[in-house]
């Protein structure tokens, strides 16, 4: 795939290249630019199939140089060194990012689901969803959404329908209501903190459960019963901040 870098850190550029040349071969890198005016102009010039694209630069963000493609035909890759709410709307809506500083795994991975999606068919939406979740991060969970992308679908569902979430390596496999289960590559520390904010809790390295579809739980065996009928183990270190969760209930 042909490439640009829009970064305002010369550094930050530099390193993506390193690690691109090294990881991703197959990426070439078509331009760059250091700010959304050069960034723009870049992507105009070259017509990549790829932008890592940061998020705060000198004359304005990442979002300021998208909203002037009503219609884009590229992939985006955030790189950005935000750790707090708008890392939860990425994550809220499987927008692909990297975090400074930037490790080659996480790089690596993330151009590999680039390489696997479609590009936005318009920027607009892609901010207006990016908003709506920065909004809901400070409003009721009661509707609140997840977007769940695995290879040939995306999944939209309602954080409440999420029964529990069981680590299986790189992967994670949410457990929803009705028996339906999703697949997605990304490791479950990824949603760890997103979920934990609406009433989940990480009972065991392996698993995440919805405390309100917690049936029972069995303190001395460190099992906790769910009203799926399933079982999830609970490790001794976490028994008695559950049992202080469930009381408060």
């Amino acid at each position: 795939m042909r490439a640009i870098i829009v970064d305002d850190e010369a550094n930050s550029r530099d390193s993506i290249k390193r690690m691109l040349h090294v990881s991703c071969p197959t990426i070439e890198i078509v331009g760059e630019g250091d700010g959304v005016e050069s960034g723009y102009s870049s992507i105009i010039k070259n017509e990549p199939d790829l932008v890592f694209l940061d998020i705060k630069m000198p004359d304005g963000t990442g979002f300021d140089l998208l909203n002037k493609f009503p219609e884009i035909n590229f992939k985006i890759i955030f790189v950005t060194a935000y750790e707090e709410y708008a890392i939860k709307a990425f994550k809220f809506n499987a927008i692909d990012y990297v975090t400074k500083p930037i490790d080659p795994n996480e790089l690596k991975q993330a151009v590999e689901r680039a390489s696997l999606s479609k590009p936005e068919s318009s920027i607009t939406d892609t901010v207006r969803l990016l908003l709506e979740s920065i909004n809901k991060v400070n409003s009721s969970n009661q509707h609140k959404k997840i977007v769940l992308r695995t290879l040939n679908t995306i999944h939209v569902i309602e954080v409440g329908r999420i029964i529990r979430c069981e680590s299986d390596r790189n992967y994670t496999v949410f457990h929803l209501t009705g028996g339906e289960k999703i697949l997605v590559s990304r490791s479950m520390k990824e949603y760890h903190e997103l979920l934990e904010e609406n009433s989940f809790f990480r009972v065991h390295n392996s698993h995440i459960i919805n405390l309100n579809f917690v049936r029972k739980f069995q303190r001395d065996e460190l099992i906790c019963l769910l009203t799926d009928n399933t079982s999830v183990p609970v490790s001794y270190r976490k028994r008695d901040e559950l049992m202080t969760l469930l009381n408060s209930f």
